[in-house]
């Protein structure tokens, strides 16, 4: 096996498909007429038979309608296609909120609990002097008004609840973020609280 047949092995390996045979997806490569929902199947092309047989992973796609007929675009990138989340996939990733939509909820939750008081609630190193913030963590900041053990109280569910000895998980909440409606577990690791004088 020549060095260049080999480095074509692990391209291909690499590239090999990913995606099951009926997988549903969008298209949206060359084939214009064909743009829109689809399935795919492993492309049976000259080509890519010829590849198979010797022995090289499958690396196109070969594009069907959403109930199995074929479209004769065949040879499709990886790339032209985007795989459409099942709904089992779906909910589990609407179980996690993400740190962005927990810290919205908690602006909120803190506004409500304490009327009048200004808070800065962030999320994540957005400038340079903020990089020792953790992707998964939140700061919020405040002066005057209520003392830190106060606004503990409100932040720490979000964190565990601690209703009995076996459930240390945050609670549930739900929050809208860009007009859209999420619920599900807060996704933030740590709470920092930040008091300053009035």
């Amino acid at each position: 096996m020549t060095s260049a047949t080999a480095r074509r092995r692990l391209a291909t390996a690499y590239l090999a498909l990913r995606l099951t045979p009926g997988a549903k997806v969008r298209y949206v490569g060359t084939a214009t007429h064909a743009h829109g929902p689809a399935t795919v199947q492993p492309c049976s092309c000259g080509i890519c038979a010829a590849d198979v047989l010797l022995g090289i992973p499958a690396t196109r796609y070969e594009l069907r309608t959403t109930d199995g007929r074929p479209t004769g675009v065949s040879h499709v990138r990886h790339t032209s296609v985007i795989p459409e989340p099942t709904e089992e996939e779906r909910n589990h990733a609407a179980v996690h909120l993400s740190t962005k939509a927990t810290a919205v909820y908690l602006r909120q939750l803190l506004r409500r609990t304490f009327p009048g008081v200004k808070f800065s609630v962030r999320c994540g190193p957005k400038r340079a002097k903020e990089r020792y913030l953790e992707r998964y963590e939140i700061t919020v900041t405040w002066s005057g008004g209520p003392n830190r053990t106060a606004v503990a109280t409100v932040t720490a569910p979000l964190l565990a609840s601690y209703r009995s000895p076996e459930e240390c998980r945050p609670a549930w909440v739900s929050v809208t973020v860009d007009g859209r409606r999420h619920y599900g577990e807060p996704g933030v690791l740590a709470i920092h609280l930040n008091r300053t004088a009035a």
